[in-house]
């Protein structure tokens, strides 16, 4: 788990770039990823630029419907939009 190394801002860019997920402001930044057309999962970020704890990452992960070592893979960059789609 890679938590220590990303802000929430990271994962915010990541979610937006890689797995084209459009966030809504409110007190925290919730975003849908689609599928085929089709709403799959909802991510909740926390705002603001602050590390992230452990429990809140592997919730986002579980958001996701990822393991933390996948969710780690995404903000490392080796995987791209289409390899997300098609572990689905």
């Amino acid at each position: 788990m890679d938590n220590s190394k990303y802000h929430t801002m990271d994962v915010k860019k990541c979610c937006e770039t890689k797995l084209e997920i459009t966030f809504r402001s409110g007190n925290e930044l919730n975003g849908w990823f689609v599928l085929q057309g089709k709403k799959t999962a909802r991510i909740t970020i926390p705002k603001g630029r602050k590390p992230i704890p452990p429990k809140t990452y592997k919730t986002m992960a579980y958001q996701l419907k990822l393991t933390t070592q996948e969710f780690d893979d995404p903000l490392a960059c080796p995987l791209s939009s289409e390899e997300y789609r098609n572990l689905k």
